[in-house]
């Protein structure tokens, strides 16, 4: 669920539906964790996908404001318009449309996300004496223990594991639905040279928010930031020490030589962080590389380290390696099932053993 719709149900005073896509079989445009808000006045937040299965929710929505119960639905993406607009995705997403009467696991779970912490939805739907669907809300910490409501806790195991692949999980036959609030993604650029700007002006469309850093003065002179990026002029090492690391943190170092690049990957390494990586050559990466182990650096730690960074097709404008970062972010951030592979590829583009096929020249 986007934080836009916390933050919708955490600040508004009206009755609220909530439609939330909880199981998908089969092909469909959104995953499980999608969801679209009603507001009985304001209208509409967000989306599950559009077309046919959109309406149908939608109406589902206002069914709900009307009677103020609970229904659950599936939504059918067959493609029967062949000839027409409507998307050929050939699946069916079940989509749990509440009633929000008790917004304070939402508020509790935003507040959480914005000190860094993790925090599970617990959704527990079983039939009411009357025959309709209830559906109890609690919020959970990162160890599974309730933090508000009554629809009960999970295993420390369980709990971990969801928060870890950021991935919602809906049991059919306990009528149980976890899904993870992670903190907000912020996207730390340390380097305001062409591919570090032209990465801070795609990243936000992808949900991140982008702090960019430069230590020379005047470096984004000219410059107009988007709206969801921050430039700053600072030391990269200070940068780091003050910037709020979290798990939900992408850190890309793309300065412009060896030497700041070795002093941020060293800042780096002390913080706790989803993903980080640097580009450079094949040369460049193992130079920098062996300069942390003889630090003593933990040797996993380093070996996690994304160089060259971006993924491997064949990028070489900053638009382009821009993209391919970017890309392998998005890879990460979704657990994709080529991620095995990228990191395969990664491995061995540093130990030279992969010719090289462009996306990380030298910086």
């Amino acid at each position: 669920m986007e934080h836009t719709i916390f933050k919708t149900i955490a600040d508004s005073r009206e009755a609220l539906v909530l439609a939330t896509i909880i199981a998908v079989k089969g092909s469909s445009p959104r995953h499980p964790g999608t969801a679209m808000l009603l507001g009985a006045v304001s209208g509409r937040t967000g989306t599950i996908g559009g077309g046919k299965g959109e309406l149908a929710a939608l109406e589902a929505c206002r069914r709900s404001l009307d009677e103020h119960r609970a229904l659950l639905i599936d939504v059918e993406m067959l493609g029967e318009d062949v000839a027409g607009p409507e998307m050929i995705c050939g699946g069916v997403s079940t989509v749990l449309v509440e009633c929000l009467d008790d917004a304070e696991p939402y508020r509790i779970a935003l507040e959480r996300s914005a000190r860094g912490e993790r925090t599970l939805l617990r959704k527990r739907l079983s039939a009411a004496e009357d025959g309709t669907l209830a559906v109890a809300v609690s919020a959970l910490d990162g160890n599974g223990k309730p933090l508000h409501g009554c629809a009960g806790g999970v295993s420390t195991g369980e709990a971990q594991g969801i928060l870890g692949k950021g991935k919602p999980h809906f049991d059919g036959a306990s009528g149980v639905y976890l899904e993870p609030v992670l903190p907000e993604e912020k996207l730390l650029i340390l380097g305001g040279g062409h591919v570090g700007m032209a990465l801070a002006a795609a990243a936000p469309a992808v949900g991140l928010k982008v702090t960019i850093v430069d230590d020379r003065p005047g470096a984004f002179a000219g410059w107009d930031p988007p709206e969801g990026v921050r430039a700053v002029t600072a030391d990269f090492q200070q940068a780091v020490r003050e910037f709020p690391f979290d798990p939900a943190t992408y850190a890309v170092v793309v300065t412009r030589e060896h030497r700041l690049d070795l002093a941020c990957l060293r800042a780096l390494l002390d913080r706790e962080y989803r993903y980080a990586g640097f580009m450079g050559s094949t040369r460049k990466v193992r130079f920098l590389l062996d300069q942390l182990l003889q630090d003593g650096r933990d040797p996993a730690r380093v070996a996690a380290l994304w160089a060259p960074i971006g993924l491997d097709i064949g990028a070489e404008t900053p638009g382009e390696l821009a993209s391919a970062i970017l890309g392998e972010i998005i890879a990460v951030r979704r657990q994709a099932k080529i991620l095995p592979r990228l990191e395969r590829d990664c491995r061995e583009r540093r130990a030279g053993t992969q010719p090289p096929r462009g996306g990380t020249p030298c910086a």
